[in-house]
């Protein structure tokens, strides 16, 4: 089969190996729209870290040897290809999307996709994936969208494991399409105030798309003061009850520290998007200041089913997120763009060819 490989620090289209056989469970998928994730472009831009940060997490699931090839992509969507005999929620020719887990038949340990190098990604032309992850894209909503729902299922999954209600408002940190995943989680969960903070004006003018009350050029103002100020105009500041949670979604290097020292005191910090370089803190500072940190801990529940149904209902603006669609030739150039991602959000990667 075709598929884009990545070693040694660069993308070749070749013809690689096929994929291993069915086991229990599994599903073979042909995919037709594959996005490129930002952990995507940080296991091609420094893969040995990407894999000592693995290590040291003993996180199997993205455990690859860093000196073979490896097909990167898990926001995949496609058409069901193969089912194993067991798996009855599936038939070949099903249009369908999830989550990109596969177990590895050879050791019994759960990859993702893309992470593996028996495995291969979405950045070819197959994939195998358990069917226990797997959803049916809904009528009406192509691949191409429903591929979308991946990155996009982040914002809402941390917004439930925030604990966000009416009452509380959001600072959203860096518009991707998980930022814009997290703006549309907060909206439709009724937060009182949504701010997002972005430096790049096509992201910024996607969050106002998305729900954002207030949007914020970090470069020109905090996104701090800008909620300072707010409050002030507002006077009621504790009025509602509520808290600011701060939703760290550009996963750059001394933000969490940042936003230790500068949210109001009570504040809470939900990480959806974490450097994967050294981080330092002065842990004593979120204490004096009664500053919560949730990496991902808490109870969830639909928010991938939850996310799709926006999507095909049009509440989601999919044609606005996706800013790019690639070939199978086209990924090298497509990760060199997003190195810069002034003018991209999300580019897809077709496999084969446009897609419905």
């Amino acid at each position: 089969m075709r598929a884009v490989q990545f070693q040694d620090d660069e993308f070749t289209l070749a013809d690689v190996a096929e994929l291993p056989a069915l086991g229990p469970g599994q599903v073979r998928i042909d995919v037709y729209a594959c996005g490129i994730c930002g952990s995507d472009l940080t296991a091609s831009k420094a893969p040995c870290r990407f894999m000592d940060v693995m290590r040291e997490a003993r996180y199997p699931l993205a455990e690859f040897d860093e000196n073979r090839p490896i097909v990167l992509g898990h926001e995949y969507a496609g058409l069901i290809a193969e089912t194993a005999d067991d798996v009855t929620d599936f038939a070949v020719g099903d249009r369908v999307t999830g989550l990109g887990i596969v177990t590895d038949t050879s050791t019994g340990i759960p990859k993702i996709i893309g992470y593996s190098n028996s495995y291969h990604g979405g950045f070819g032309e197959r994939i195998i994936v358990d069917a226990v992850w797997v959803r049916h894209v809904p009528d009406g909503l192509s691949l191409e969208h429903a591929a979308l729902a991946e990155p996009l299922h982040v914002g809402e999954l941390h917004m439930q494991r925030s604990g966000l209600t009416a009452a509380d408002s959001a600072l959203v940190i860096g518009c991707g399409t998980i930022g814009l995943g997290a703006i549309v989680a907060a909206k439709a969960r009724g937060a009182r105030t949504v701010i997002a903070s972005e430096p790049s004006p096509k992201r910024r003018e996607l969050a106002k798309r998305m729900g954002a009350d207030v949007v914020v050029d970090p470069m020109v103002d905090d996104p701090i003061d800008v909620w300072n100020r707010l409050v002030a105009e507002r006077g009621d500041e504790g009025a509602s009850g509520g808290t600011l949670i701060a939703y760290e979604c550009s996963g750059r290097q001394g933000m969490i520290d940042s936003l230790l020292r500068n949210l109001p005191f009570d504040s809470r910090i939900q990480v959806l998007a974490a450097p994967f370089a050294d981080e330092t803190i002065v842990p004593v500072i979120g204490q004096l200041r009664r500053i919560a940190i949730n990496f991902g801990h808490g109870p969830t529940e639909r928010a991938y089913e939850i996310v799709l149904e926006r999507l095909a209902d049009g509440t989601i603006d999919a044609d606005a997120i996706i800013t790019g669609r690639v070939g199978l030739d086209g990924v090298a150039d497509a990760f060199a763009t997003l190195r810069t991602p002034a003018e991209h959000v999300k580019i897809m990667v077709l496999p084969r060819g446009m897609v419905d």
